[in-house]
C-alpha cells in the first residue's frame, strides 16, 4: 500500500482537529458515523505512514457532496508485536505503540474537519450523540505540539 503524505496546506486550511474516544475498530466507527450521521466515510487509498517509522495509521475520508467541507478520520494508535528471544521475561513478545499525535495519546481516533466553519457546530453536537463515541473533544491548536509531525514532504 502506498504512503499518504499530509501537505502543509492540507493541515493549515481552516481546519479543526478533534480527539475521538471509542473502543471499537476504525472501520466500525466509520460505519457507525455513516449510518447515524448520514456521512460517507470511505477508506482512503493509502494509510498514513512516515519514512522514519514502520507505523501505519488508518485513514477514512468524507467529502461533502456540495464541497462545503471535508472530514478525515485517523486512527491515533499503531501497535506492533514482536518476538524477542533474548528477553528474560516469561512472555517473549513485546508490544510497541506509536501515536499519530502523542499529546492526544488517550484518544483512539482523530477527526480533522476542514471547510465551512458554520457547519462545524452542527456536527460537533451530532458526533456526541453517536452511541459508539464515548467522548468527542476539540483539541486546541496551541496544544498540538507535534503538529509538525504531520507535515511530511
Amino acid at each position: 500500500m502506498s504512503n499518504h503524505v499530509l501537505s502543509y496546506s492540507e493541515l493549515e486550511d481552516f481546519s479543526e482537529i478533534y480527539a475521538v474516544y471509542s473502543s471499537i475498530e476504525a472501520f466500525e466507527l466509520a460505519f457507525s458515523l455513516n449510518k447515524n450521521l448520514k456521512l460517507s466515510f470511505k477508506r482512503a487509498k493509502s494509510d498514513l505512514s512516515f519514512t522514519k517509522s514502520d507505523a501505519r495509521f488508518k485513514v477514512y475520508k468524507h467529502e461533502d457532496s456540495e464541497g462545503a467541507f471535508s472530514m478525515w478520520l485517523y486512527s491515533n494508535l499503531y501497535k506492533q508485536e514482536s518476538f524477542n528471544s533474548a528477553s528474560n521475561l516469561l512472555f517473549k513478545t513485546e508490544t510497541r505503540e506509536e501515536f499519530l499525535l502523542p499529546e492526544a495519546s488517550k484518544a483512539n481516533f482523530l477527526l480533522k474537519y476542514s471547510g465551512e466553519m458554520g457547519l462545524l457546530k452542527n456536527y460537533e453536537q451530532r458526533f456526541k450523540l453517536v452511541k459508539e463515541v464515548v467522548s468527542f473533544q476539540k483539541i486546541p491548536s496551541k496544544k498540538l505540539k507535534s503538529k509538525n509531525n504531520l507535515i511530511v514532504d
